[in-house]
């Protein structure tokens, strides 16, 4: 696993781990079955793990928008404001994409 979480790898561990689960079931084999268990859920904490990075990107992306936003409504620039809104949104979205 790499330093940063990785949704790619994350969804990769979950299907090894459940088809060593399965194959372990199948065969009767107690230990591998556990071991893919185990790395199921190894895959689901690290997907965790990504999403909540994303969405704390998002977090900032919305705080940024907002600052550049009223920054631009205070200043009377329009190109502030329209860049502002669109990090808000472009925070809301990945927000939404990783809950």
């Amino acid at each position: 696993m790499s330093a940063e979480p990785s949704k790619t790898n994350a969804y990769t561990e979950i299907a090894m781990g459940a088809v060593k689960e399965n194959v372990g079931w199948a065969v009767g084999n107690k230990q591998m079955e556990a071991e893919g268990l185990a790395r199921k859920e190894k895959g689901n904490a690290e997907l965790e793990a990504a999403k909540a990075e994303q969405r704390a990107i998002g977090t900032k992306d919305q705080v940024k928008g907002n600052i550049k936003e009223a920054a631009g409504n205070v200043l009377g620039n329009e190109q502030w404001q329209a860049e502002g809104k669109a990090d808000q949104l472009k925070g809301d979205a990945r927000k939404a994409a990783n809950q």
